[in-house]
């Protein structure tokens, strides 16, 4: 049992408290625990998929309540565009990377409408709003950060040994956040920012940014090139990622499928008593190189469900994500599988990217289905379901 070593402040939880307070979450999400202590969905239905989720999406949003109150108002009037009002024909968007806190209060309140909950990135970030230049309306955000280290389809598919991966895989990004707002999103917006990955002011961007820096493990000097980005659906088969396709270029490529495994069955509360757990017991498992505290956040739950004497295997949600990649040169495999030191990069000037995305997506949808005109900025509001 842990011990409090803290004078003067409220006593932890027990463990008990702390077991019945996961076990009695897990299943208000909805699952079932089967023989082997796996988590079972009662359905793979995307409609029940995000019923799974409304507990930690909910509890996100009411920890940002102090967010939502000083800045809805502003953000629902400057940045959300209503149907009416928008000219799909004249749709020319911008990408503005988020580099001091209003930006990031604008993405992380975007964050918060989505279906699912999203992580803020791991180590290396670039995260970009997505403006429309006709309007000043926000037509979608990307973010990007350093990949897991492993995933068992990604790899297969990729080709790498363990020993390429440790070295090459700072050559990839992951997309962890990736989509539009309503009214772009009515009109297959989604396809038009997730494509936007690919433009070369993002591998500029991220060359200048990260080139030079030197790995603490290896010693070595990272040369700054980004040579595929990684990214995964939210609610099983994506309809989003599929098809988007540029000749010469550009591709979502279907890799796999995720194990069905994460931590959002525990973000309603509990994962900070897990943190916390992980904290007092003795940890190792990480290379002292990389600075204090804990390794993931997947290392925490495991750490403290162990300590708990729950099942590790309660980390394991069976909600599995289509996994993709999007590579940025023609020798992407190659590169990342060491058979080439020289990388041949893709030329795609955002401009370009949009010209194609238009054409084949954006404007056939808008003139088959006009619904998006009737959507009104202020049912964008989040204060009505967290108030």
């Amino acid at each position: 049992m842990r011990r409090n070593t803290k004078k003067n402040t409220a006593s932890p939880p027990s463990d008990y408290q702390i077991k019945r307070a996961i076990l009695r979450g897990i299943r208000k999400q909805g699952f079932e625990i089967d023989e082997s202590k796996h988590l079972v969905p009662n359905s793979t239905d995307k409609s029940e998929v995000r019923k799974r989720h409304e507990e930690a999406v909910n509890f996100l949003i009411s920890r940002s309540q102090s967010l939502i109150r000083r800045h809805e108002d502003e953000y629902i009037r400057r940045f959300i565009a209503n149907g009416r009002d928008l000219d799909p024909l004249a749709i020319d968007p911008k990408l503005v990377e988020v580099d001091n806190d209003d930006k990031s209060a604008l993405f992380r309140w975007v964050k918060l409408h989505w279906s699912v909950p999203t992580s803020a990135g791991y180590g290396r970030r670039l995260r970009y709003l997505v403006l429309d230049k006709q309007n000043g309306k926000l037509i979608g955000i990307i973010g990007l950060a350093d990949p897991v280290y492993g995933l068992k389809d990604r790899d297969a598919f990729i080709g790498w040994t363990k020993e390429q991966r440790s070295r090459r895989l700072r050559n990839v990004m992951d997309a962890f956040v990736l989509g539009s707002v309503p009214p772009y999103s009515r009109i297959l917006g989604g396809k038009l920012v997730a494509s936007l990955v690919a433009s070369s002011e993002i591998s500029s961007r991220f060359r200048r940014k990260y080139r030079g820096q030197t790995s603490l493990i290896s010693g070595t000097v990272f040369d700054g090139t980004l040579a595929a980005i990684t990214t995964a659906s939210a609610l099983g088969k994506s309809a989003m990622y599929d098809r988007i396709r540029i000749a010469g270029g550009l591709e979502f490529i279907h890799t796999g499928w995720s194990s069905g495994s994460g931590d959002f069955q525990f973000i309603n509360g509990n994962y900070e008593k897990l943190r916390d757990m992980a904290k007092e017991v003795a940890y190792t498992g990480k290379n002292t190189k990389w600075g204090t505290g804990v390794r993931s956040r997947r290392c925490v739950v495991r750490k403290a469900l162990g300590e708990l004497d729950l099942s590790r295997n309660l980390q394991y949600h069976g909600i599995r994500r289509e996994l993709f990649v999007v590579p940025l040169g023609e020798n992407w495999k190659e590169y990342l599988c060491e058979k080439t030191k020289k990388f041949r990069g893709y030329n795609l000037p955002s401009h370009r990217i949009v010209d194609l995305m238009m054409e084949r997506w954006v404007v056939p949808r808008s003139t088959r289905d006009v619904s998006y005109m009737s959507f009104e900025s202020d049912e964008y509001r989040l204060a009505k379901v967290s108030s």
